[in-house]
């Protein structure tokens, strides 16, 4: 046992300058104890634990996965009191080589802390009988510096037609050594011009990251494919501009414009033109405007003639205040109800003003002098308007007999038709009629809440004059 343990030491140093991390393959050694005690229900204890040297190898197969062979020898003193069927003389004991090949699934790869699962199986020599085993466990390795790591690994190991064990291990990682290659491009670092750059054998291990045939370090453009003549930068468009300084790096263009095209060739360029395919005015972001009103002929409804911003380019000849475009009288001031055309009624706010300024004498249909001037001016106001129709409403409150304020309030309305046809005005034009207390002012249906008060009553007491 000293022999081996001597002969894993010489090894050991003959590889200490190997770097560890950064091989593919690796070299370990350490201490390892075999322990069936508690696979057999005893429990855990150290004096179970049968010990002896170990040592292995692993190779990365992938960035997380390592495959590592390994072989374990190991003395079990205690054997016959462990396995007394095996062996009936008390306190013999026995050895164990076991050789086993493993997979390891490294969760942090290439960090200090490295723990892994590790799954596997072999064969264990064991009182002249070999024995399959199946081994599954966790490990972890603690890299010192770049060149050694520490190792601790656990495990379950289970031996076909005999007695199953765990395993425990403490000891070493070496690396095995190869020229350094820091950016692991197959280039070492002493003909790598760029180190810490994974790059190309043709460019001395620097890299070409566009493929355009200049490295990185004098490329201008080095995530773009390029050409030489602009250190590497590309020119899609062909106009001699690199597109890294063209504004329009899709569309050939000027220098001047730095690479835009002008189109229409007014001074501006496309992307700063509003109207880009015809030629206009700067002030207008390069839009045409033919009428000459300031409007640019795309946002002028009337772009044949010269109008007013109000009405988006369109004239108002007749000043109304209705654009001509939408006017039916351009030439004629109107109203817009009528489409620009002059007002065929009243308005509604003059007929109420005359109607409220007709009195009539109490309880009577007898009109009074002082509201005389005020139908003279409803007479002239539909004359004006030959086609307007009005109605002629008499209202009271309900004080008194209900049926003699109808009476009443009929009466009064013809009075005022009565004075309009004597002016004038053809009388079918003028409807009257008389509704009593029928319909308080306020709206209400409700009658009697319509005259509770004296103010409401006087309000009800009234003539209404309305377009029909």
């Amino acid at each position: 046992m000293k022999k081996i343990t001597l002969l894993l030491f010489v090894v050991f140093c003959s590889w200490y300058n190997a770097q560890a991390q950064g091989s593919d393959w690796t070299l370990g050694a350490g201490v390892t104890a075999f322990d069936f005690g508690v696979p057999a229900k005893k429990g855990l204890s150290m004096s179970d634990w049968n010990w002896g040297p170990y040592i292995t190898a692993s190779k990365k197969i992938g960035s997380m996965i390592q495959i590592a062979p390994s072989v374990s020898v190991v003395e079990i003193r205690n054997f016959s009191d462990l396995f007394p069927d095996e062996l009936f003389t008390t306190g013999q004991t026995a050895a164990s080589v076991q050789g086993s090949l493993a997979g390891q699934l490294h969760f942090l790869p290439e960090k200090k802390f490295d723990p892994y699962l590790t799954l596997g199986g072999g064969a264990n020599y064991l009182r002249r009988q070999t024995y399959g085993v199946l081994e599954g466990g966790l490990g972890v390795n603690y890299w010192v510096d770049d060149l050694i790591a520490l190792n601790l690994q656990a495990g379950y190991n289970y031996m076909f037609d005999f007695a199953d064990y765990l395993h425990y291990r403490g000891g070493f990682r070496f690396g095995l050594a190869k020229p350094k290659d820091s950016d692991g491009d197959g280039i070492p670092d002493k003909k790598d011009k760029c180190p810490n750059d994974k790059g190309l054998k043709q460019f001395a291990g620097c890299p070409d990251t566009d493929n355009d045939g200049i490295v990185d370090g004098e490329d201008a453009c080095p995530a773009e494919a390029g050409l030489k003549e602009f250190n590497g930068c590309p020119d899609k468009d062909g106009d001699k501009i690199i597109d890294k300084d063209d504004k329009c790096p899709d569309t050939p263009g000027l220098a001047q414009f730095k690479g835009c095209p002008d189109t229409d060739g007014d001074g501006l360029p496309d992307p700063d033109d509003a109207c880009p395919t015809e030629a206009g005015k700067m002030e207008l972001q390069g839009c045409p405007d033919k009428d000459g009103d300031g409007i640019a002929d795309k946002d002028d409804r009337c772009p044949e003639q010269p109008g007013l911003v109000s009405f988006k380019g369109c004239p108002d000849k007749d000043g109304d205040k209705i654009p001509d475009v939408d006017d039916a009288c351009p030439d004629v001031p109107g109203i817009p109800e009528e489409k620009g055309c002059p007002a065929k009624k009243p308005k509604e706010e003059d007929l109420l003003k005359i109607a409220k300024s007709i009195n009539f004498a109490t309880g009577k249909a007898t009109i009074l002098k002082l509201s005389l001037a005020s139908l003279d001016n409803l007479a002239n106001l539909l004359k004006q308007y030959p086609d307007a129709k009005i109605v002629v409403e008499g209202h009271t409150d309900n004080v008194g007999n209900r049926a003699a304020n109808k009476k009443l309030s009929q009466q009064r309305a013809d009075a005022i038709k009565n004075y309009l046809v004597k002016k004038g005005i053809e009388a079918n034009r003028i409807q009257a009629i008389g509704y009593g207390d029928e319909r308080p002012a306020d709206g209400s249906t409700d009658i009697k809440a319509g005259n509770k008060t004296p103010q409401q009553r006087s309000a009800n007491r009234r003539v209404e004059i309305k377009n029909i």
